[in-house]
């Protein structure tokens, strides 16, 4: 933990807090029977808003770099940079699998990627990528806008090309399903299947990971659109109107490669990556003016990673049995459902009791600038 003096992005941090607020209410519910439809990812192909939540993260990842790596890329040698990236990307990998591993430690049966995996994987590409489009001068580390767009277009088409060329073996060419799309082929050849999601189900089987490996390239798109907006804001002047208009481009350009690529979250698809960064984008420019509920929101988005981290760490003990085998999970969950008559309810209280938790420790951080860096 250190004290964090670098000057914010406010709307940066707004986003990766409502992002981190949103996973809250959407991966940890009181009761997984009853739910509302709002906090539910879509089953496969299409999207929900839920679904929207961690490219949103993604994307403010890559919106944080111009105001971070860059200015570090242009007081630093080429490779103390590319060892820093490195070393933030292994640490954030090494977290998330070390999370994985709670409670049990069952080495054999580990899921072996996860959120702080693919947010580590996709760091150290796009920062490496920063690195090799920009160049240092005497006004320090310039990476043009127009290398970053390129270099996005060209990472989604390449992905959307493998996807399309794949002739998956009963099920034939361009196969989008979660068990012969080229995804989960390699996911569950290169990890294995007791290294997957365990929930990662077809018919009752584990046939995929949605924070698998060739699915990141996907994913990688998004934080180079947030490395590009992250850019646009950088150069100061009136930036929220051409942030405006490329969000509606990225969100017309998903939706309209949805016939030929459809838009599936789970293997982040190029149409996905793009409709996903189009909404981050206009998220981000909605939010530039929000003020009321800022500082809890801020809170959450200047020490995400602590909070994922506090979050994992609090549900694996409310997992832990509290007496005649049910967990303090169940106890609680149930104890609402008895005093809340829509079950829905009940269980959206519960994710947001867990809300205030973690905002009441994370606020006491924030005003003391406190901050975890890894």
């Amino acid at each position: 933990m250190e004290v964090q003096p670098r000057q914010r992005v406010a709307a940066i941090d707004m986003l990766r807090g409502l992002a981190v607020i949103g996973m809250i209410l959407v991966a940890y519910a009181g009761d997984w029977d009853h739910r509302f439809r709002v906090l539910t990812h879509a089953d496969w192909q299409g999207f929900a808003l839920a679904d929207m939540i961690f490219p949103s993260f993604l994307f403010c990842v890559g919106a944080a770099m111009p105001h971070s790596l860059l200015k570090r890329a242009g007081d630093r040698p080429g490779a103390e940079v590319l060892a820093y990236l490195a070393r933030r990307s292994a640490a954030l990998f090494l977290l998330g699998l070390a999370l994985n591993l709670l409670p049990s430690f069952d080495f054999a049966h580990v899921r072996l990627m996860g959120i702080l995996q693919r947010i580590g994987i996709c760091y150290l590409a796009a920062g490496a990528l920063a690195m090799a489009l920009g160049r240092r001068t005497a006004d320090g580390f310039q990476l043009p806008l127009r290398s970053v767009l390129l270099a996005a277009a060209a990472v989604a088409a390449a992905y959307g090309a493998l996807l399309l060329a794949w002739d998956a073996p009963g099920c034939g060419r361009a196969c989008f399903d979660s068990v012969h799309s080229l995804p989960a082929v390699i996911d569950r050849a290169a990890l294995g299947i007791n290294h997957l999601w365990p929930y990662g189900l077809t018919n009752g089987q584990v046939t995929y990971e949605p924070e698998g490996l060739l699915s990141t390239v996907g994913a990688l798109v998004n934080v180079l659109a947030g490395l590009a907006g992250g850019l646009v804001l950088h150069r100061g002047g009136d930036a929220w109107r051409p942030l405006a208009l490329a969000a509606v481009v990225l969100l017309a350009a998903g939706f309209a490669l949805n016939p030929l690529l459809p838009v599936v979250k789970k293997i982040w698809t190029p149409s996905f990556a793009l409709l996903s960064s189009g909404f981050s984008l206009l998220a981000l420019v909605l939010l530039r003016r929000a003020t009321s509920g800022a500082s809890i929101v801020l809170a959450f988005g200047a020490n995400a990673t602590l909070a994922f981290v506090a979050i994992s760490l609090l549900d694996c003990v409310l997992q832990l049995p509290l007496n005649a085998g049910q967990s303090w999970h169940d106890s609680l969950a149930h104890g609402l459902g008895g005093l809340i008559a829509d079950a829905r309810v009940a269980s959206v209280t519960y994710s947001a009791g867990l809300v205030v938790v973690m905002g009441t420790l994370l606020l006491a951080l924030y005003r003391k600038k406190l901050f975890l860096r890894l």
